[in-house]
């Protein structure tokens, strides 16, 4: 489904929402993964499989998991449940490094020992530490959902794209953030034009790659240079960054993409779900979330990406390779799908009507 033009949007001031395509049942993740993931920490003997999954982060993670049960459903609706499947997950937001790469290299082994049809990574914490491993084995393909980072950068270390056709085995789903339409709707509901947008943003890599994606898609517009970066090192900068945001009257609104922020005091890495509360509890504004899920920890939400609906249109492009279409022919796409969520608790005590109009493009209300 192809997207609404900013400029349309903008002219209509609202965001048109997206009607969410009805997913169908499917048996909840953690039952599925009993007889798909293998342990990370004491992996079983490779055996031949056709499929390997590979996720970036835990099996319960908000980014991941939609993705991953959405490729899954994906296979089975094309006529390839029978096909054997092997799952993995690095858990990179909260392991150590040693650990991560630990991880990697056992999966290398696995390609190279089972030579799988296909690899789907998750997320770019799994295709930067794969990709170049993948492209040594031409017979297998991988596939990729929710990338980041740019391909350019990825590219530039070892080819496989030209432009956005594959010149080698590799394809997927670049992650789209929506930005443009995120602020078009952020303007709707002000009711006025934005004066600053705060992006406040752990320093580890992903915080950073999404913290550059934000730039590059507002590049070019009228908002470029309302947005203002605070950099998260810690938990207690991230609390002043937090207060800095609240007490700003010219910051109308901001994003939390604290995905993963050391706290000196457990001296253990704090993921979204722990830091929202302390961030809701500090800024008393919009707080515009990437993903749906985000929305369920209590941020207010907005036009955000559809990891589901990404998931599955990866896995629409896997099918036509294990039906024997050629790679070449399968560029990358940019993720098709954004959701509109709006957490109603957070609505109402920041004090926000919606309006008719506004409330109408809300995909998902959440309690």
């Amino acid at each position: 489904m192809s997207t609404v033009s900013s400029a349309d949007r903008a002219r209509a001031g609202l965001v048109t929402g997206f009607a969410r395509q009805a997913r169908p049942c499917f048996k909840h993740l953690a039952t599925a993964l009993a007889a798909l993931a293998i342990s990370l920490a004491g992996a079983t003997p490779a055996t031949a499989t056709d499929v390997f999954l590979v996720a970036s982060y835990d099996e319960k993670d908000a980014c991941g998991q939609p993705q991953y049960e959405a490729a899954m459903d994906a296979l089975k609706q094309a006529g390839f449940a029978d096909l054997s499947s092997k799952g993995y997950f690095l858990d990179a937001r909260v392991s150590s490094k040693e650990a991560v790469l630990k991880a990697v290299e056992q999966i290398k082994k696995d390609i190279r020992s089972d030579k799988p049809k296909l690899v789907f990574t998750i997320d770019d914490a799994a295709f930067a530490m794969l990709y170049e491993e993948v492209l040594q084995h031409p017979e297998t393909q991988m596939v990729f959902t929710g990338l980041n980072r740019s391909l350019g950068y990825y590219n530039d270390k070892a080819r496989f794209l030209d432009s956005r056709t594959p010149v080698a085995n590799i394809t997927g789903v670049f992650e789209y953030l929506f930005m443009r339409d995120q602020i078009g709707m952020l303007e709707a509901v002000l009711n006025h034009q934005l004066n600053k947008l705060a992006v406040l943003y752990s320093t580890d890599a992903i915080g950073v790659i999404l913290k550059d994606q934000i730039l590059d898609e507002v590049k070019g517009t009228p908002y470029e240079g309302r947005i203002v970066l605070f950099a998260a090192e810690d938990i207690p900068t991230m609390i002043k960054h937090a207060k800095a945001i609240n007490d700003d009257d010219q910051i109308d609104a901001y994003i939390p993409v604290t995905m993963s922020v050391p706290d000196p005091a457990d001296n253990k890495r704090k993921t979204m779900d722990l830091v929202a509360p302390m961030l809701i509890k500090n800024i008393r504004k919009i707080d515009l979330s990437l993903n749906s899920s985000f929305t369920e920890y209590g941020f207010f939400g907005g036009v955000s990406i559809d990891f589901y609906q990404m998931g599955f249109q990866t896995g629409f492009l896997a099918t036509k390779l294990l039906k024997g279409g050629a790679i070449k022919d399968i560029p990358i796409e940019d993720a098709k799908r954004s959701i509109v969520a709006v957490n109603r608790k957070r609505m109402q005590d920041l004090g926000i009507r919606l309006s008719p109009e506004a409330r109408s493009i809300v995909d998902k209300w959440i309690d």
